[in-house]
């Protein structure tokens, strides 16, 4: 039997609340009950120009934390992931590049089983380590279902423990189909599709070009895969026991998906996002550029919005609440996600628009990982600290 999403209309349902709250008079900014909001200030990144290895990166892919506090740090591009203390002070290293069981190729995102074994996401398989003091004890490798596709996403398990893989069911030439797959102790695997091909295509168009054009000995034909710049962008979030969520990035209607298979629909302020800069114009006129040269396109494959979409990302901290985060506009300080249990508008949470969380974030009700970036180039490890603010 399907399921139909529940639409729950979020902010109209709390101005609803305020006005019978408030006597005859109907609601206004004022009179909505705020929801507590939470300042988020650096206090500790990681990272060197030059010195001790242990503290140069070259590709930074995800930042986690375990249950201790201590800070993971996922390296893509020497292949290992390193272990510090809370502190920042190194510990020790796990993996480096090769395909021997305790090795990694190609890593990418992190996280922890239900019985609290790290696992690491790589290209074609997930790697098991138990974390002691000093060093981390290898356990098993569980080949991906997906083999290399479907890129960087949480590592999650579902309500009955099972692993969850993510990335497109189709093979080269086919449209997207993106799922879920759900991987059980005997190798078998049950699959959920997360939205069909023209849903989750909006905003893309595929070209297909002929390889000879760009480089001697090449022939062939290859599909091209082309994005509007600031355009409506299918986000998804998976998180802990099960759960994910998906919107588009042009609106705020987010449909959050329980274990269940119980869908709820949050409808948020029907607001555009921030205009684009001069500068963002300017992006988006190159990117457009780049792909008519590289599709051979008599015109561009897109027009350039006004306006961005009200929403820039979805995720879920580690206690299953979902983060939905909105876009900013070019230059501005602070970075801003509301935040939900269920359909419930629970708190505010705002950070420095420095620190990027990646593409598979690491938060927890207290703290947020991601990395920054200095006017050299140089990638740092970071951390973010929330506190009330009053």
């Amino acid at each position: 039997m399907t399921r139909l999403p529940r639409r729950i209309g979020v902010w109209g349902a709390i101005a609803v609340a305020a006005a019978a709250c408030g006597g005859d008079g109907p609601a206004t900014d004022t009179n909505i009950p705020a929801v507590p909001t939470f300042e988020g200030t650096v206090d500790l990144e990681i990272g060197e120009f030059e010195g001790d290895d242990a503290y140069l990166f070259s590709r930074i892919a995800a930042v986690a934390a375990d249950p201790r506090g201590r800070i993971l740090v996922v390296d893509r591009g020497v292949h290992d992931v390193r272990v510090f203390d809370p502190d920042g002070e190194f510990l020790f290293r796990v993996g480096g590049e090769g395909d021997g069981p305790e090795e990694f190729r190609g890593p990418c995102c992190l996280g922890f089983s239900p019985e609290g074994e790290l696992w690491v996401r790589q290209e074609a398989r997930y790697t098991a380590f138990e974390l002691g003091d000093e060093a981390a004890t290898y356990l098993r490798v569980e080949r991906r279902p997906f083999g290399g596709q479907g890129g960087a996403a949480p590592v999650t398990f579902d309500a009955d423990g099972r692993l969850v893989d993510i990335g497109s069911l189709s093979g080269s030439g086919d449209a997207f189909v993106h799922g879920r797959v759900h991987v059980n102790a005997d190798g078998s695997a049950d699959t959920v599709v997360l939205r069909e091909p023209e849903a989750a295509a909006a905003g893309h168009r595929t070209v297909v070009i002929d390889m000879s054009g760009f480089a001697e000995g090449l022939s062939g034909t290859a599909q091209l895969y082309l994005y509007q710049p600031f355009g409506p962008l299918w986000l998804r979030g998976h998180g802990p026991g099960g759960v994910w969520a998906s919107a588009s990035r042009s609106v705020y209607e987010v449909e959050v998906h329980a274990a269940d298979g119980s869908v709820i629909e949050i409808i948020g302020p029907s607001d555009p996002g921030p205009g684009l800069s001069a500068e963002e114009r300017d992006i988006a006129r190159s990117r457009l550029e780049r792909d008519m040269e590289r599709g051979n396109l008599d015109e561009p494959a897109f027009g350039i919005p006004e306006t961005k979409g009200p929403l820039a990302d979805l995720f879920f901290d580690r206690a299953g609440r979902l983060w939905v985060e909105k876009a900013a506009a070019d230059g501005a300080e602070m970075v801003e996600a509301d935040v939900y249990e269920g359909a419930t508008l629970v708190a505010r949470y705002r950070w420095p628009s420095r620190v990027n969380p990646g593409a598979a974030p690491w938060a927890t009700e207290t703290a947020l990982y991601g990395t920054t970036t200095d006017e050299l180039g140089i990638q740092r490890a970071a951390r973010v600290r929330f506190e009330p603010n009053p």
